[in-house]
């Protein structure tokens, strides 16, 4: 299952680099899966309950909420953000997040360089990179 998880956050990663776009059926059939397995086997892919994982989806908004209002980033990468955080659950989101953030700001670096500092960069390739690496290395702390 965590393979199809992954096959899904690449295939959003090319399509913002694409079109600049992240739809919102895909986040919405991501989500569907996810409360799938919630429903069917009581917890998420990184192993947390409804509670958790609704926790996720709000730190993910939260997190990515204000590069929003600033005009850094698009609605799709908000959402984005909160769907990845609800498939993850709380502390996993958070690690999520601060992997993306690190990603996005190695990204904006670059870009900066690169074509200036207005440059609005696709911040799905890094959200989509935390989830991944979230998902593969396993907690990056522990309690």
């Amino acid at each position: 299952m965590t393979g199809l998880f992954v096959a899904w956050a690449v295939a959003i990663s090319v399509w913002d680099l694409r079109t600049r776009r992240i739809p919102n059926w895909s986040l919405v059939v991501a989500a569907l899966a996810g409360a799938g397995l919630l429903l069917h086997q009581g917890q998420g892919i990184a192993g947390v309950g409804w509670l958790g994982s609704l926790a996720g989806a709000a730190i993910g908004v939260l997190i990515w909420l204000p590069g929003y209002l600033v005009k850094k980033l698009g609605a799709g990468d908000v959402k984005l953000a909160g769907c990845i955080g609800f498939l993850l659950g709380g502390l996993a989101a958070v690690e999520a997040m601060w992997i993306a953030a690190v990603a996005l700001g190695a990204m904006a670096a670059i870009a900066s360089l690169s074509f200036g500092p207005s440059h609005r960069l696709p911040a799905a390739a890094a959200l989509s990179a935390g989830f991944v690496v979230r998902l593969w290395v396993g907690p990056l702390w522990t309690a």
